[in-house]
Order: structure tokens, then sequence, then C-alpha cells
């Protein structure tokens, strides 16, 4: 199953999706791909780790080449987030 949530900046896309991840099988693994840029940006990936704690993800930070990591067959992944992850891919 793939879920995809869309909506604009900072309009609770993150939590929504950790809600529903945290009722799907275990393990689960965030796969994070912001880069953290400025202070706006450390203040912004402190605040989702702080938002996961405790939920039971495994992080993996995946910048770019998402297709060369390997999580295990089952378990749920959340990507966090699309956008990030296809401006680094084109702008890298």
């Amino acid at each position: 199953m793939i879920i995809l949530f869309t909506g604009g900046s900072a309009c609770g896309k993150s939590s929504y999706a950790e809600s529903v991840c945290v009722q799907l099988p275990l393990p689960r693994f965030y796969i994070a791909a912001m880069k953290p840029y400025g202070a706006e940006g450390e203040a912004r990936i402190k605040r989702h780790r702080a938002m996961r704690a405790g939920k039971g993800f495994e992080t993996f930070e995946c910048y770019t080449g998402l297709k060369e990591l390997r999580l295990p067959e089952r378990g749920t992944a959340l990507l966090e987030c699309i956008c990030n992850l296809t401006a680094n891919e084109m702008f890298d």
C-alpha cells in the first residue's frame, strides 16, 4: 500500500502522516530527505525529531540516491519529504 499526503508548507502533513504510520505494521522507518540549511532548517529538523520520538521509527537520512536505500521487505516507511528529495536530486 502507498499513501501520499500533500499540502502546503507547515500545514500538518508530517504530524498527520506519523499518526497514520503508528497504526501500521512495525518496524517503522523514517526517511529524512531535508538537508539542514541554516538555523531555520536546523530548527525544523529538531522539531521533527521531537515529534517522532518514542513512536518506534528508525531514521535514515537520505538526501539523494533513494534507490540505493535498502529497507526490510516488511514494515512501514515514511518519506519526509518527496519535495526535498526531488530538489536535492535536481540541484546537487
